[in-house]
């Protein structure tokens, strides 16, 4: 385990405080935590939404070692672009201006914004605390709300397929774009890594965070929920940086979706038909990703193996 970690482990400063205010089973903190040490003391940061959980709000503890201003919610973009700006009036151009934001801010209310600041090209990093949902309001659905899932104002389950943001932002031309898991910390402190060099930047990383209260699985399987997010093809994980596209986690054995789904109470109400429409979903998504491949870059030799309905 320790040799697996060992460039975490190497990172000794620590930058996340402990304690917070986030509920047992939030990824965020795990998150926050891989990435603070990705990325170091040189850093500007900001927050909105469920990432303020794990950021900290005062003066109610914040949960790092940085000062985290708070955008207001739908403005996560336009308060980062603003930093950029005030980093290279102050002479601080090398600082990284990183935001830790939440899915209902970033991907819904503030897309606009963000939208705007990685068209205008702002040296920037944001990373997406995914939880699938507005649960810093009582779980209401949200664009990244996964199919068919029960959420507060969607008992019957969503009706749609979710907004896939990464390749959204693949199409604003970003430099790097990448998808993260909690259960992969490695693979999360890697692609912070990268994404911090300023030739990569604006960069987009979305990483999966499950919430229990939510998602309705226990606390403690918070990180074997996200790992079969994975591994079931559901959330797939890739990077794109500046012309080269390719998968960072393939599993050689994909787990059943059933034993993702039974992890989880919020699939609970799903007939036979459903779970055989996600899994045509799951292969349509895993399809997209490879054509997105082929197009975006020259490394195209992609393999996967989807798992049989059951």
């Amino acid at each position: 385990m320790l040799k697996k970690y060992e460039k975490i482990f190497q990172v000794k400063e620590e930058y996340m405080c402990p304690s917070g205010r986030s509920c047992p089973g939030c990824g965020g903190g795990i998150l926050t935590r891989i990435t603070s040490k990705a990325v170091g003391k040189n850093v500007l940061m900001s927050s909105g939404s469920c990432g303020t959980n794990s950021t900290g709000i005062f003066p109610v503890g914040s949960m790092t070692k940085y000062p985290v201003p708070i955008s207001l919610l739908g403005g996560c973009g336009a308060a980062l672009a603003g930093m950029e700006i005030s980093a290279k009036i102050k002479g601080k151009e090398d600082a990284t201006i990183l935001g830790i934001v939440g899915d209902g801010d970033a991907v819904d209310i503030g897309f606009g914004s963000l939208s705007g600041m990685f068209e205008r090209r702002h040296k920037v990093l944001v990373v997406i605390q995914d939880n699938q949902g507005y649960a810093a309001t009582g779980g209401q659905r949200s664009g990244t709300t996964p199919w068919k899932v029960w959420t507060r104002n969607t008992p019957w389950g969503k009706a749609r397929a979710p907004k896939y943001m990464p390749l959204i932002m693949l199409a604003h031309d970003a430099p790097y774009v990448a998808t993260c898991s909690v259960a992969y910390p490695e693979d999360i402190f890697d692609k912070v890594q990268r994404a911090t060099k300023k030739e990569n930047q604006p960069a987009y990383i979305q990483c999966i965070t499950p919430c229990s209260v939510n998602w309705k699985n226990e606390s403690w399987m918070a990180v074997e929920v996200a790992r079969q997010a994975v591994t079931c093809g559901i959330w797939p994980l890739w990077e794109y940086e500046r012309g080269v596209f390719r998968r960072t986690v393939v599993s050689k054995e994909p787990t059943p979706l059933k034993d993702y789904m039974k992890l989880q109470r919020r699939y609970d109400h799903l007939t036979e038909e459903d779970v055989k429409e996600l899994q045509e979903y799951i292969k349509e998504l895993n399809e997209k990703i490879d054509r997105f491949a082929k197009v975006y870059s020259k490394d195209s030799k992609i393999e996967y193996k989807f798992p049989e309905a059951s």
